[in-house]
């Protein structure tokens, strides 16, 4: 089961301006999750202009970020600060298992609030984001769902009767056709003509019509 987090901002004595100025851009870069930010070392105080310059790495976890002490907008000393970004927010968690190719439903899914540090940066938020896509494999139970696990269905199934259509300058001829591979808008898959039994490739136009390419 997952435990659900309540978020606690902790906040440093040391260089408070730069404090705010870090749990600041944190919460920018972060924008689905509430943010805890915590300094693991000391930073110096001083007065003037600094930036925040963003870590090369995600920005969640036990991180190095730089601050520069600008002079006329121009850096003139950088110094490294270690820090603890832990992030808190909704994500997107399977009931049960499911199979490859299976379509998801709301009543797949149930949204959670839980720690989201560690988690890979496409996990889904909502039940808008994966309703309707499919499972690209077989998922367990309480699995927390990813963009890269989900994929469109397609528009033409194999085995689906379809349209095979030739267009050529001034004929247009059409012919029942199997489609011999799933197949999306745009994509080019192989369809059997029912009538010769011949397998041409075409591409997908719509659910029902596939063009015959011509070399």
């Amino acid at each position: 089961m997952m435990v659900i987090f309540e978020i606690l901002l902790s906040l440093s004595a040391w260089g408070g301006d730069i404090q705010e100025a870090l749990e600041e851009f944190f919460r920018g870069v972060n924008p689905c999750d509430q943010v805890q930010v915590h300094l693991l070392s000391e930073v110096p105080v001083f007065d003037g202009e600094f930036r925040i310059v963003p870590p090369e790495t995600r920005a969640r976890g036990n991180l190095v970020v730089y601050v520069e002490k600008l002079k006329d907008g121009v850096p003139v000393r950088r110094f490294p600060v270690r820090v603890s970004v832990r992030t808190f927010g909704p994500v997107l968690m399977l009931r049960h298992r499911v199979n490859r190719h299976h379509r998801i439903v709301e009543g797949d899914v149930v949204v959670v609030r839980t720690e989201t540090t560690f988690l890979p940066e496409d996990v889904l938020r909502s039940l808008e984001e994966a309703v309707g896509l499919r499972t690209k494999r077989i998922i367990r139970a309480d699995t927390v769902l990813r963009r890269s696990d989900l994929e469109s269905p397609p528009a033409i199934r194999r085995g689906d009767r379809v349209r095979l259509r030739v267009v050529l300058p001034g004929i247009w001829a059409e012919a029942e056709g199997e489609a011999k591979a799933d197949g999306w808008i745009g994509s080019v898959i192989p369809v059997r003509n029912i009538v010769s039994g011949k397998v041409v490739r075409g591409r997908v136009v719509d659910e029902r019509t596939v063009e015959v390419i011509l070399r």
